[in-house]
């Protein structure tokens, strides 16, 4: 795993304004995005956990290590590759 994944993962964040730091649906909903984004990247368990930035709230963790199973599972990293993806989000 190289750098390039940190940054793709810390610019991803910041220019999708995405914030950790609400609870309910929009703690998750938040994390919903992150969790398919790393998907599309192809990180592991392991792998998202250790490139996630520090600065994240303990309640932000605890829900991506919850999501992140489900997304592969549900295949949420194929969203990834579509032009609506494209137009919704920067990557």
């Amino acid at each position: 795993m190289g750098r390039k994944k940190v940054n793709k993962i810390e610019k991803f964040i910041k220019d999708n304004k995405l914030d950790f730091s609400g609870s309910g649906s929009d703690l998750n909903g938040n994390c919903v995005i992150l969790a398919g984004y790393a998907c599309y990247l192809g990180l592991n368990h392991s792998e998202f956990i250790d490139l996630l930035p520090s600065t994240l709230l303990s309640a932000a963790y605890l829900e991506l290590e919850r999501l992140l199973e489900y997304a592969y599972n549900h295949d949420y990293g194929k969203w990834w590759n579509t032009p609506d993806a494209k137009k919704t989000y920067m990557f």
